[in-house]
């Protein structure tokens, strides 16, 4: 099994994280190589903790990554997390999704057109924001349409659904469309 390191840019402030190792250990071992620069992060579901680096330790009902969920990160200077693991097989690792917004990670290693990388869920979604690339809407005779034509690895996405749905990504073999 190959193991990919994957380099994602943080600006000073915050940062839409989307975390994408098989098994991506605790957020203090994680984030260990951002130092004092990396404050505090949160989940949509699972919590937040704060980085307490005069002891070492970060503390918070947030104690882990999971594969598929966005985060966010606040960090008081710009670096470079280096993320290293075994990355997830996409086509096992569905992502359940509820109606209303939904806080996504890319999981899968090469950026894919939104067209193709959402075609799980389309149908059922209606919206989706990036930190960096702008928005899109889905028209259910266009599709998607907007400034956000591609997502990217390591970068999360919040998703608003119009009702439940279970997002997978296509395989990196599968054919682009």
């Amino acid at each position: 099994v190959d193991v990919a390191t994957t380099p994602i840019e943080l600006i000073a402030g915050w940062n839409w994280l989307g975390y994408t190792p098989q098994n991506p250990g605790g957020v203090g071992e994680a984030l260990e190589s951002l130092g004092e620069d990396a404050l505090f992060i949160s989940s949509q579901a699972d919590g937040a903790a704060t980085n307490y680096a005069e002891w070492g330790i970060w503390d918070g009902a947030l104690s882990a990554f999971e594969p598929g969920n966005m985060y966010l990160l606040q960090m008081g200077a710009p670096a470079t997390l280096i993320v290293t693991g075994v990355p997830v097989d996409v086509a096992t690792t569905p992502i359940s999704l509820f109606e209303g917004w939904n806080w996504i990670g890319y999981l899968p290693q090469e950026s894919d057109s939104l067209h193709h990388a959402l075609s799980s869920v389309s149908d059922n979604a209606s919206y989706i924001t990036s930190q960096y690339d702008g928005f899109s809407n889905y028209y259910a005779d266009y599709g998607w349409f907007g400034s956000l034509e591609f997502l990217y690895p390591g970068r999360g996405y919040m998703l608003q659904m119009a009702g439940d749905g279970e997002l997978v990504y296509p395989s990196a073999d599968s054919s682009f469309s």
